[in-house]
């Protein structure tokens, strides 16, 4: 299984435009072949989000495009106030 983490910094108020739209959207990462779960994680008194969506295979992780997590699209992440989203990649090796 491997992760796509984004992590980024936004105003409190951007939270619930991220939580909104990642709502709206994730009906369609669903939908994706290899999809197995999404995380958005927030921490008000930081400013910051960490966006973690699981995927079957690297392959089908990156048919989605490098700059969406789990179908959530970078004209999202500008609507919610995200700033400095930075992206990686992990393969998760212990899963309890």
């Amino acid at each position: 299984m491997f992760a796509r983490v984004i992590t980024a910094r936004t105003g409190a108020e951007g939270f619930g435009e991220l939580t909104r739209l990642a709502q709206e959207q994730l009906p369609g990462a669903r939908e994706q072949p290899g999809f197995q779960g999404y995380y958005l994680l927030t921490d008000e008194e930081t400013g910051k989000a960490v966006i973690i969506s699981l995927w079957e295979t690297r392959e089908q992780m990156e048919a989605i495009g490098q700059g969406t997590a789990a179908g959530i699209h970078d004209e999202g992440t500008q609507a919610a106030g995200i700033i400095a989203p930075l992206l990686e990649t992990y393969e998760v090796t212990m899963q309890a």
